[in-house]
């Protein structure tokens, strides 16, 4: 592990680290991370995530000295004082450790090596926190894929990151699929495709969701855009109480994906 000591506000690395955290990513494609709860779920991702660079303020660099000791040798330590590191820093309360992470790039392919299918295609989702709740429920739900498609937020967008809690590094993800292909190579791959719709009469319940499963999630109130809706094969809906709309759209996900796992027999 190489430590280097930064002190002056215009070091080209704090630069990054500034500009990365703020937008999600480095322009190389690196995931930029703040906390320790996520340095730590990147560091037990094994070979999907390599942490390159940590970034520690004083107190951080004390505190979190476990965490640090086990970077891996590649990684390089920059320590700041906390007051620079405050500076940089994205949450209102930070807590001094930062980290720049290269995520293993999947295709879609790779996801499908993982069977039974269980896939989230998110579509026009704009809530980053909604994103990153559904790559945690899938995640603890036996996901095993997000996709996104449309004008989705993304995935490795600084708050849906931290509302992932760490899922990012254990749930494949592929933002920003071309769906013309995507339902294509589902078909193929012989994979159904089901769409969460609030106004289908056939309740959730009630459908076979043992086999492999592609579950289309839309925006909440205007739904799936009709040329997405019409490569699904199943429409179901999730009994609710009258006079209400629909739930959140995080919340459909994961009453679908706890439905899937249950009939599954929470088989992981």
């Amino acid at each position: 592990m190489k430590l280097r000591e930064i002190t002056g506000a215009t070091n080209p690395l704090l630069k990054v680290f500034r500009r990365a955290l703020a937008e999600g990513t480095t322009r190389e494609g690196w995931l930029a991370i703040e906390g320790p709860h996520l340095l730590d779920e990147a560091l037990k991702a094994g070979a999907r995530a390599t942490v390159h660079c940590a970034l520690a303020g004083q107190t951080g660099y004390e505190k979190f000295g476990e965490l640090i000791e086990r970077l891996p040798g590649i990684a390089e330590v920059a320590r700041v004082s906390d007051r620079l590191f405050q500076q940089v820093a994205q949450t209102q309360t930070p807590q001094g450790i930062a980290a720049l992470v290269e995520l293993r790039r999947e295709t879609l392919e790779t996801l499908l090596e993982r069977r039974p299918a269980l896939l989230l295609v998110a579509c026009g989702l704009q809530d980053p926190g909604n994103l990153g709740t559904i790559a945690r429920s899938a995640q603890a739900l036996g996901g095993t894929g997000l996709i996104t498609i449309g004008e989705t937020v993304s995935p490795f967008n600084p708050k849906a990151v931290r509302s992932s809690a760490g899922a990012i590094f254990g749930l494949p993800m592929l933002p920003n699929s071309e769906p013309r292909a995507l339902f294509e190579r589902l078909r193929t791959a012989s994979i159904q495709v089901v769409a969460a719709d609030r106004r289908s009469p056939s309740p959730l319940a009630q459908a076979d969701l043992r086999g492999p499963v592609a579950l289309l999630i839309g925006r909440e109130a205007a739904g799936l855009p009709a040329e997405v809706a019409r490569e699904a094969s199943l429409f179901l809906s999730i009994p609710i109480r009258s006079g209400m709309d629909s739930v959140n759209a995080a919340t459909a996900a994961s009453i679908f994906l706890y439905e899937a796992a249950r009939q599954r027999g929470f088989s992981y």
